[in-house]
C-alpha cells in the first residue's frame, strides 16, 4: 500500500531523477495493460488505464513542484496551449530548493553524513 501511495498521493517532495523514474515505471504498465484492456473491453477499458496514468503523473508531478517550492496548482499551466506545457517542463527539470520548505525535507539532503564525534 505504501508503494501505491508514492505514485498516487501528492504529499512530500521528490528530486528530478525520482520523478523521471516514477513516470517511466508508471507509464510502461499503463501502456501494456491499456493495450490489453483495449483488446478485451474496447475503449472504456483502455480509458481506465489512461485515467490511472494521468492521475499518477499529476500526483508525481505535484511532488516535483513541491521540491521547487511551488504548489501543485502550477500544473494548471498545462491547460495553456503550447507555452503552458513548455513552461511546466522547464519547472520540472529545474533544480530543487535547498533545505526544508513548507512541503517537507529536502530529498537530496544527507543528514549525519560522515559525521565524526571529536568529543572522545
Amino acid at each position: 500500500m505504501e508503494l501505491l501511495a508514492k505514485f498516487f498521493l501528492t504529499q512530500g517532495r521528490i528530486n528530478r531523477r525520482t520523478w523521471f523514474t516514477r513516470i517511466v515505471v508508471l507509464g510502461l504498465p499503463c501502456i501494456a495493460f491499456g493495450m490489453l484492456a483495449n483488446e478485451l473491453a474496447g475503449d472504456p477499458g483502455a480509458a481506465l488505464f489512461a485515467l490511472a496514468f494521468t492521475w499518477g503523473a499529476l500526483a508525481v508531478s505535484t511532488q516535483r513542484m513541491h521540491d521547487i517550492g511551488r504548489s501543485g496548482l502550477s500544473l494548471l499551466l498545462l491547460l495553456i496551449p503550447v507555452l503552458g506545457p513548455l513552461w511546466v517542463l522547464l519547472l520540472v527539470f529545474r533544480r530543487g530548493g535547498e533545505g526544508k520548505n513548507r512541503y517537507g525535507e529536502d530529498p537530496l539532503s544527507r543528514h549525519d553524513y560522515l559525521q565524526v564525534n571529536i568529543a572522545k
